[in-house]
């Protein structure tokens, strides 16, 4: 994974100043682009994102916007894992067929990318995972996962069903951590930010990481009280999860002799 920093800013949420020496992407007049994705605004998406390639960690707006990590994936070449780490399973079709969402981009993802030979899922509720483990795809054995409330009771912060052997890209909607660890414009989950991080590191030993992408927040515009609070507990885990993610890269350029 290279260094680089992508913030792709939709609604103002991070800035191009949230981040030293990142790569800002204003798409702020782009239409067609929350929670939905257009045809027209998907086609200017893909042309701009593989400008800037899939490695490195980038930062992708709100949560509304998780869709955007199934264009990074679309450039791996190479057989991989996905790790997502969610309070949703994004594996609903969407209302406005045949659109792409956040909340069916994994199971986009699962149908048409051939690369993609394992997904684990952490952090949707156990009801929500009954409720997608009825799709072709969920019966694949593509896919493993884990519950919240498994997670709460992960005590070695392992994956059930690891492979290390796949490289592996990692995908955080950071709705999956509790209220005093993030605040979003989604229902969120119970995960501790600092379990979230030892997990990370325990997936990312001995594995090539590929890339990663957090999205998570609430738009400054939907926001009524409590900024400085909000901006405060969001920026805290945005630089966590960042300095985390580098750490593992650090881990892999050490056992490459880096």
């Amino acid at each position: 994974m290279d260094e680089k920093i992508l913030v792709l800013d939709f609604s103002g949420l991070r800035g191009e100043k949230r981040f030293a020496g990142s790569v800002y992407m204003d798409f702020r007049n782009l239409a067609g682009t929350d929670g939905y994705c257009s045809e027209e605004a998907a086609s200017i998406l893909r042309r701009e994102i593989r400008r800037e390639g899939y490695g490195g960690i980038h930062f992708l707006d709100s949560g509304n916007y998780h869709y955007l990590t199934k264009f990074f994936l679309e450039q791996i070449r190479e057989p991989f894992q996905l790790a997502v780490f969610d309070h949703h399973t994004d594996m609903q079709p969407p209302a406005l067929l045949p659109l792409l969402s956040c909340g069916s981009w994994l199971l986009d993802t699962l149908k048409e990318n051939r690369f993609l030979k394992k997904v684990y899922l952490a952090g949707p509720p156990r009801e929500r995972i009954r409720e997608c483990a009825v799709l072709p795809e969920a019966g694949s054995g593509r896919l493993i996962c884990v519950s919240e409330e498994e997670l709460e009771h992960l005590d070695s912060c392992e994956l059930p069903g690891w492979q290390p052997q796949l490289p592996l890209y990692i995908s955080i909607d950071t709705d999956v951590l509790g209220r005093e660890d993030a605040r979003t414009n989604w229902d969120q989950g119970s995960l501790k930010l600092e379990k979230l991080c030892r997990i990370l590191q325990a997936a990312g030993r001995g594995v090539k990481i590929l890339g990663a992408d957090i999205c998570g927040g609430i738009p400054p515009q939907k926001l009524r009280e409590e900024w400085e609070e909000t901006e405060k507990i969001n920026s805290r885990t945005d630089s966590w999860l960042l300095m985390c993610i580098q750490k593992m890269k650090k881990q892999e350029d050490t056992r490459n002799g880096i």
